[in-house]
């Protein structure tokens, strides 16, 4: 965990950690990587990293319904990952910008699916500016209303432009203008 920048307070709490970490590396079903939550129990993650507040006065949605339509053929199974349609997984720190990410990974896709690039979208420039209605920051939101602000906004910046710093910041209005994908 010295790669992580783990610096625990005495032996006590050292050990305590070595063994919550083995805890979590346990033989599973699944592949897991070790990262920086790897000494966390599962509260301390839960604690730190979740904390959705739904709006106490949600508005109704502008977007419209969306209906399938011309469906033959279903497949049981799809892996959007191997087809290359999605981007690695993303950390969104303490902030509580859940809802950004969503919308952003969403959106990354629709624009793979569409012109066929792969792009990284700013999650930054929803959190600093996706602020009225029922976002906030940091404090959370929904993403129908995101979707919204890119509509209203006309598409998104990439993320090397507008990068994720994790707080509510001041809105670059210089970056911001540098769109690279859009919902029509």
């Amino acid at each position: 965990m010295v790669c992580y920048g783990r610096v625990y307070k005495d032996d006590v709490e050292k050990l305590r950690r070595y063994k919550t970490y083995n805890d979590n590396v346990e033989t599973h079903t699944y592949t897991l990587h070790v990262n920086e939550f790897a000494d966390m129990t599962k509260e301390e993650f839960k604690a730190s990293r979740t904390g959705y507040k739904r709006s106490s006065n949600p508005k109704s949605s502008k977007l419209a319904s969306f209906k399938y339509e011309n469906v033959t053929v279903v497949l049981m199974t799809m892996n959007w990952r191997l087809k290359g349609t999605i981007t690695p997984i993303k950390d969104q720190g303490q902030c509580g910008s859940c809802w950004a990410f969503a919308a952003i990974g969403a959106m990354e896709g629709i624009n793979q699916l569409t012109t066929g690039k792969l792009i990284l979208l700013s999650e930054q420039e929803i959190v600093d500016y996706d602020t009225t209605g029922e976002d906030f920051g940091c404090e959370g939101g929904e993403t129908k209303t995101t979707f919204e602000y890119i509509m209203s906004n006309h598409g998104l910046t990439n993320e090397s432009t507008y990068y994720y710093v994790a707080i509510d910041g001041t809105c670059n209005v210089t970056k911001e203008r540098s769109h690279v994908a859009n919902i029509t």
